[in-house]
C-alpha cells in the first residue's frame, strides 16, 4: 500500500511541463504559419492547425524525458 512516511519530496517531472509548453508553442507556431499561408491563398490551414500542437507536444515529451533522465542520472 501507500506509505505516508516514505514520500519522495523531489518527485517533479519535466514531461508534464514539456507537454504543456509544447502544446502552447505548437499552437502559436501553427497559428502564425497558418495565417501566413492563409494570406498567400493555400488551403493548408486546417492541416497546420492540426499538426502544429501535435508535433509541439511530441517535442515537449522528448525534451521533458531527456531532462528527467539527466536529473535522475545525477
Amino acid at each position: 500500500m501507500f506509505d505516508k512516511n516514505n514520500i519522495n519530496k523531489d518527485n517533479n517531472s519535466y514531461v508534464s511541463f514539456g507537454v504543456g509548453f509544447g502544446l502552447l508553442g505548437g499552437s502559436l507556431f501553427s497559428i502564425v504559419i497558418g495565417l501566413v499561408f492563409g494570406l498567400i491563398g493555400d488551403s493548408i490551414f486546417p492541416i497546420v492547425m492540426a499538426l502544429g500542437p501535435a508535433f509541439g507536444m511530441l517535442f515537449g515529451i522528448i525534451i521533458g524525458a531527456v531532462m528527467n533522465y539527466n536529473k535522475n542520472k545525477e
